[in-house]
């Protein structure tokens, strides 16, 4: 290479950094695998051509080729040779020479190039005093990654298309993790009938999943509660038989930058306040056949809370060993399925639910979300309710 000692170090430096550090490595191809022929480009004044040769399973990885029919070629020494073939990109590239035959030189790269940069190779034979000829120069760019497909949001829990007035919470589903932060001012509620906002409807606090790809997205419970100071200054969120357009913006970025690029709506009707909790007595269970891996499935009656069914929710034998298998929820969320691994053997199991199950409005078995603080008793139950587990029976015949 044309380098003093010094420059080598500062040139590995710098070809290190720019070009190793702001990039993952490459993983170099087992030999003999390439999937077709190396792309070439070249330049050529007739005597000799300059090329540079793209490795066609990763187009960071390239190879400066030189090749002359000149018989002085071939009578270069090493030391004379390194100083004949240039590459730089911001600065000089760290790499080797080699002579593979008596007409053709190549130079590689010590590091993969950074993908989207431009390099230019020279060929200078006026360094070399048994040849004669002008210096040669070819710019290559080295392609650019594909771009990354947007964000998309996957679902929007609940999915009914009429939600009880005092509903409280939605579940937005993304594909990759999103960024967060200041998040709400990509969120919109719309009163469709009266054409306008709805004032401060949620509650600014993030909840994520550990995949950081669920978001929880809570109305205000201060604007669903009845009487409390949020409610009677504001009003409430959800005005029964009106329409809604709950919007989020294209403009939020993921947590790579990329934006979702467009808006993302979800329409509902508010209908009737829902004040009772759910109770497992009144579910229809739907019991499959011994011998079969059809699923076991619970009729709710309404629907309930999405992330909860499938994390509070488990079927086991009777004696308590939990049952592995897949859950779904199916009718917008107001029927509960389990799949097991492995098929039904007949006998009793029980469904294993916990008591912080919840329906759209917040009420819990443990306890409603709202309590009438008139009614003593209903002030003392909830006071005393504690969360735990209630079951419910059933039995597969042989």
């Amino acid at each position: 290479m044309r380098m003093t000692a010094a420059s080598l170090v500062l040139a590995a430096v710098a070809s290190f950094s720019m070009l190793a550090a702001c990039r993952p490595s490459a993983v170099s191809s087992p030999a003999g695998s390439m999937a077709g022929p190396p792309a070439t480009s070249e330049t050529s004044d007739g005597r000799f051509t300059l090329a540079v040769r793209v490795d066609s399973n990763d187009p960071t990885r390239i190879t400066v080729v030189v090749t002359s029919t000149d018989a002085s070629f071939a009578e270069i020494d090493a030391p004379t040779a390194d100083k004949l073939i240039e590459l730089r990109a911001e600065s000089a590239v760290l790499g080797s020479v080699e002579r593979v035959s008596d007409h053709e030189l190549h130079f590689s790269p010590a590091f993969p190039l950074l993908a989207g940069s431009e390099v230019v190779a020279r060929f200078d034979p006026t360094v070399a005093p048994a040849i004669d000829g002008t210096p040669l120069e070819h710019r290559h760019r080295v392609p650019s990654p594909p771009a990354a497909p947007a964000p998309t949001v996957t679902s929007v829990y609940p999915t009914a298309s009429v939600l009880p007035a005092n509903h409280l919470k939605f579940y937005i589903v993304f594909s990759e993790p999103m960024q967060p932060g200041e998040i709400w001012t990509y969120f919109q509620l719309l009163d469709i009938d009266n054409k306008r906002p709805v004032p401060r409807p949620f509650r600014h606090t993030e909840l994520w999943s550990r995949d950081n790809k669920t978001l929880t997205l809570w109305f205000h419970p201060g604007r669903v509660k009845q009487g409390v100071n949020l409610n009677v200054e504001l009003g409430a969120i959800l005005v029964e038989g009106r329409r809604y357009r709950l919007s989020i913006s294209g403009d939020w970025p993921s947590a790579r930058g990329t934006p979702l690029g467009n808006d993302v709506t979800r329409e509902f009707t508010a209908g009737t306040a829902d004040h009772g909790q759910p109770d497992l007595a009144n579910w229809k269970v739907l019991v499959p056949a011994a011998g079969s891996q059809d699923p076991l499935v619970c009729q709710l009656g309404t629907p309930h809370d999405w992330a909860l069914l499938h994390s509070d929710v488990a079927v086991e034998t009777a004696s308590g060993q939990p049952l592995t298998g897949s859950v779904s929820t199916s009718n917008h969320q107001a029927t509960w399925n389990f799949t097991p691994r492995a098929p039904w053997k007949a006998g009793r199991y029980r469904l294993a639910v916990g008591s912080v199950l919840e329906d759209l409005a917040g009420n819990s078995i443990e306890r409603p979300f709202e309590v009438d603080l008139t009614n003593k008793a209903d002030v003392k139950r909830a006071a005393t309710a504690t969360a735990g587990t209630v079951y419910r029976e059933f039995t597969i015949v042989p």
